[in-house]
């Protein structure tokens, strides 16, 4: 850990269309309560959408470092908060969300 070694992961093009089903996705099920954080992750979550194109992407890079698809699943659990920030509320670029995914799977690889 910490070697800088890095993953060596491009930034995927920004999968725009999944980011409007995902906001339309959130207008039908929260739509009593927009602002209401567990349905939000409850969206996010609801198909695996966002794992499985980023996975789809990196997967040979990844399974190189020992991931798998369920590991890869715990680590971008922690990144929930940010995949809201950028599918739903838009106030995280898709760059810096991919950024921020690529820091936590450096960080938990190998562990």
């Amino acid at each position: 850990m910490g070697s800088g070694m890095g993953l060596w992961l491009n930034v995927p093009q920004e999968p725009t269309e999944l980011k409007r089903r995902l906001k339309q996705m959130r207008e039908v099920l929260c739509h009593d309560d927009p602002d209401n954080a567990s349905c939000e992750n409850r969206v996010i979550w609801s198909s695996n959408d966002i794992p499985r194109y980023l996975w789809n992407e990196w997967k040979d890079i990844l399974k190189n470092h020992g991931y798998t698809w369920q590991r890869f699943l715990s680590v971008l659990k922690l990144a929930s908060g940010d995949l809201i920030l950028w599918a739903l509320k838009d106030s995280l670029t898709w760059d810096e969300l991919v950024k921020r995914i690529m820091k936590l799977l450096e960080t938990y690889m190998g562990g």
